[in-house]
């Protein structure tokens, strides 16, 4: 039977950095355990908000895969792997594998006098790969998503592959009440509102909102005016 859990956006845990905000649909600051409480697969989903010249320094990751979709500004990228730095955009995604093991930074593309503020959405799943050779990977979205449709980011048969299987990312911008998306059937579906006003099925859903869905057996309609990103799972780190 299929149940919804719907979270508001003011239930999510906030660490109120000075430079970063980030507000959690999951504890992960500080907490070591992240699959314990992962729904599916799903066991970091991070909407972080970063100023102007600010970021994540130096850090290091093993054995995880981790998707990125940055929503306003623009984020550089730099790894222990790679010669070059890399500049990823609103409506790009990152798709990472640390693998065996990587050193990156992520920080607001943006100098400090700029007054840009970089915001993204940073996803961590397990890998079905340990020990794999780290890589990355960025695609820009915004010429499918400009359709409106409900457009596949990560996964299988995705621009963006993650070596975790039963696991796809998708993300629709909605234009208005006539413009509607149809979420596929999952075992664990996660809806996150990016900003924006949209129903999904019976739900009235607002930015930062959550829906939850366990054992969805038909797609589930979401229209509206505003940006969705969705999770869509087969299997869980906990059943």
């Amino acid at each position: 039977m299929t149940s919804f859990d719907f979270i508001p956006s003011s239930a999510r845990h906030t660490w109120p950095g000075g430079d970063i905000v980030s507000r959690q649909s999951f504890p992960a600051t500080g907490n070591f355990d992240l699959a314990a409480n992962a729904f599916g697969l799903l066991m970091v989903h991070n909407d972080d908000v970063v100023s102007p010249g600010e970021g994540f320094d130096m850090h290091f990751h093993k054995d995880v895969e981790i998707v990125s979709w940055i929503v306003e500004g623009a984020v550089r990228h730099r790894d222990s792997g790679a010669e070059e730095e890399t500049i990823v955009r609103a409506g790009m995604a990152q798709a990472i594998t640390a693998g065996s093991g990587v050193n990156h930074a992520e920080v607001n593309a943006n100098g400090y006098s700029s007054g840009s503020f970089l915001r993204v959405i940073q996803c961590w799943l397990p890998t079905d790969i340990p020990n794999a050779t780290p890589s990355h990977h960025s695609y820009d979205f915004n010429a499918a998503l400009d359709a409106g449709g409900l457009v596949t980011v990560a996964g299988e048969g995705a621009p963006l592959q993650i070596n975790t299987a039963g696991a796809r990312m998708y993300v629709a911008r909605l234009h208005g009440s006539d413009n509607r998306v149809a979420v596929p059937s999952a075992p664990f579906v996660h809806l996150f509102v990016v900003n924006g006003n949209v129903q999904a099925g019976d739900y009235d859903l607002a930015e930062g909102d959550v829906l939850r869905c366990r054992n969805l057996d038909a797609d589930l309609p979401v229209s509206g005016q505003g940006e969705i990103l969705v999770w869509g799972m087969d299997r869980s780190l906990n059943e």
